[in-house]
């Protein structure tokens, strides 16, 4: 390294935009120009980005030797975008001496290398520009994975172990042991097999490692429901074991897995290893299940997987592209790196994992893009990506996402009290998100479960579908979906039925919007413990309970109703911040609603047919009841009643097919309706409580 006089880097590209992609040069300065003789083998050189991430290395290139300067030139190729910020050059010289630089490109695509300090021996970066520069395990399957950087890290240190080892073993030393057992918490649900194997491999456990769901390790249709469980243990003695959907222990058969498959490693002396692999929440259920576990996994053996940071998220873009087989002009990417940075500062791609990113690239521009060439084929230029084909609109929108959420919410009819504190209970949640990005402090631990009362039809499944998608923009679910039951899917019919309805829902309902409609019937507020209405609420705590559960838990009902079993378990009503009154719909807001059924489906009111609809519903109001159905009467009248009695008109008539004809609406036929669908003819009645007690 003494020969080293000075360090120079370089993009090799003439663009002064940031986002450049391509090689990078690196000049070596040197003092003595003798040192030409086997220059190209003197020196090796690595580039880095935060986090472990590689961006480059000389492995697969020769320097070109100045003899004027006299320097050392080097081409670096990268596949990667080399975005404004702080970079890591490291150069090791023929006697394994390593250095680091500090390099930083800034937004014109400009240099600057300072800091140059020696490594240490058997450090991180030592071990990274050795060891793992070479592991195809290393470089194909784990490098430039995304979001994965605290398993990088804990695979270095692990190679760091093994170094350390095999020295103490030259010298006659013993050796230092590493409990290979992890807790890997995820996030996003985005950690596949291949990366658990790979990070097995990595860490040099012995053995093979075989992944189980647990969701898969218990089948009560069997005559033996361990049958499965039995199967998967079958594996030879020093087998590690990666526990997936770990969530499945805390129902029936739970207790007998974990003992098995603790045996089976205990048995094998320390040749095997045992992961867990969920989301937080899921492991710290377990973990609370089976105390005994805690002591397979020391505080350091948990590793916490971090959202995408922007880099990450560009990179991943960038490799979806490469890996569709289509090229992208050079101006197209710049746009596409650009639209994906403003995306994730907005929130916009917060919750986005490589499955979104390759679908986005699948079902979005390549479409878009086939369209394009297809159109007007080139033989001379099949044609490569341009900024047109790249939907850019859908990623640099600002929020755009949570705004079409709220859009949607908007468009609701009525509900303005409503609208407005789901819009603040929103800005507030994104406000705090935006702060942890930024890396400010946010002490913010709320919960959103939330209450739902009011009337059938008031829009309560609507709103809680709008909080499925808002959350889903905000990155507080991974899916964002609803799962609506009630009591009659979640009570058992016999002891244990219960827990398995439970296990199994809360499964489904993982990442999505659980909504429990009349909820009320599953509480009376006597403490009997023979209710199995009562055993649901248990199940439900331990989500209730949990921070960040991947969960929104809304219950629904009547509005006396609710308040009765919530004022008999107050414990309960602490965990649930948020109480949303629907109100019944006026008669305008209820002709608005029919309206717009109309307009939908390009259907056409005659002045007549507009005066009779209201006066319909103007009429139906006067004698509403309790179990009234506001929009959802309307719905029925619209569609099970009016377009059936215009259709049957049309029919009668025998007359030829005209646009007009067919589209327009006659006040008979909101008459000949309303006969049917007069609330005193079809009534919606509450559910009666079924499920059975002990």
């Amino acid at each position: 390294m003494e020969n080293i006089n000075d360090i120079k880097v370089s993009l090799a590209t003439s663009s002064k935009t940031r986002y450049a992609n391509g090689n990078i040069i690196v000049k070596l300065s040197l003092h003595d120009p003798a040192f030409a003789e086997g220059y190209e083998n003197s020196y090796s050189c690595y580039i880095f980005a935060e986090d472990f991430y590689p961006m480059c290395n000389s492995l697969e290139s020769c320097a070109q030797f100045d003899f004027e300067w006299p320097a050392l030139t080097y081409v670096l190729s990268s596949s990667h975008i080399w975005m404004p910020g702080k970079y890591a050059l490291y150069i090791r010289d023929k006697d394994d001496v390593l250095i680091r630089a500090d390099l930083t490109i800034d937004k014109r695509n400009r240099t600057k290398v300072r800091n140059i300090c020696e490594c240490a021996m058997l450090g991180s970066e030592d071990v990274m520009t050795t060891c793992l520069a070479t592991d195809e395990t290393w470089c194909r399957k784990m490098a430039d994975k995304p979001g994965v950087s605290i398993l990088r890290q804990r695979a270095i240190e692990s190679m760091r172990l093994c170094v350390l080892n095999n020295l103490r073993k030259e010298k006659g030393y013993g050796q230092l042991d590493e409990c290979k057992n992890l807790l890997i918490c995820t996030v996003n649900n985005d950690i596949d097999a291949m990366t658990l194997k790979c990070l097995h491999m990595l860490m040099r456990v012995r053995g093979t490692m075989k992944i189980l769901d647990c969701s898969t390790l218990f089948d009560v249709t069997n005559n033996n429901p361990y049958e499965p469980l039995t199967e998967e243990l079958r594996q030879e003695d020093g087998t590690s074991y990666c526990l997936t959907c770990p969530s499945a222990l805390l129902g029936t058969g739970g207790k007998i897995i974990v003992k098995r498959i603790t045996d089976k490693i205990r048995q094998a002396g320390g040749k095997g290893a045992l992961w867990i692999c969920g989301t937080r929440y899921e492991i710290d259920s377990v973990l609370d299940m089976f105390p005994s576990l805690k002591d397979y996994f020391p505080s350091a053996n948990r590793l916490q997987l971090k959202p995408y940071t922007a880099f990450e998220m560009v990179q991943a873009f960038n490799d979806a592209i490469a890996g569709s087989g289509m090229w992208i002009h050079d101006e197209a990417r710049r746009a596409l790196v650009s639209a994906v940075v403003k995306g994730f500062e907005a929130g916009n791609l917060a919750s986005w994992t490589q499955a979104d990113i390759r679908h986005f690239v699948d079902e979005e521009v390549r479409p878009q893009f086939l369209k394009r060439v297809l159109s007007d084929i080139d033989v001379d230029d099949p044609g490569i990506l341009i900024a047109d084909d790249l939907c850019l609109e859908k990623l640099a929108a600002s929020r755009s996402t949570f705004e079409e959420s709220m859009r949607q919410l908007d468009k609701m009819v009525g509900l303005d009290d409503i609208k407005q504190s789901i819009t603040t209970m929103a800005n507030r949640t994104y406000f705090y998100t935006q702060r942890r990005r930024l890396g400010l402090k946010t002490s913010d631990k709320s919960v959103f479960h939330a209450i739902f009362t009011g009337n059938p039809g008031t829009g309560k499944t609507t709103v809680a579908r709008m909080l499925g998608k808002i959350y889903r923009s905000l990155g507080l679910l991974s899916r964002g979906d609803v799962i609506a039951v009630d009591r009659t899917r979640l009570v058992g019919r016999y002891i244990g039925e219960t827990e398995e309805n439970m296990k199994t829902i809360l499964e489904e309902a993982r990442g999505n919007v659980l909504f429990i409609d009349e909820a009320y019937t599953l509480y009376d507020g006597s403490g009997d413990r023979k209710d199995y209405g009562a055993r649901v609420i248990d199940s439900l705590l331990t989500v209730l309970t949990q921070p960040d559960p991947d969960m929104l838990i809304v219950f629904a009902g009547y509005e006396k109703e609710m308040d009765a079993m919530l004022q008999t378990n107050p414990g309960l009503f602490g965990r649930f911040p948020y109480k949303f009154r629907f109100g019944d719909y006026s008669a305008d807001q209820l002709m608005e609603i029919a309206c717009h059924l109309f307009a939908e489906d390009e259907y056409v009111l005659t002045a007549a047919a507009h005066s009779e609809l209201l006066k319909s519903i103007q009429q139906t109001l006067q004698q509403r009841t309790k179990n009234f159905g506001n929009a959802r009467w309307v719905e029925q009248l619209v569609r099970n009643g009016i377009i059936p009695a215009l259709a049957d008109r049309v029919s009668a008539l025998g007359a030829p097919a005209t646009t007009k004809l067919y589209q327009t609406v006659e006040a008979a036929d909101v008459k000949a309706a309303y006969v049917k669908f007069n609330p005193k003819t079809i009534e919606l009645h509450p559910r009666h409580q079924i499920g059975f007690s002990a």
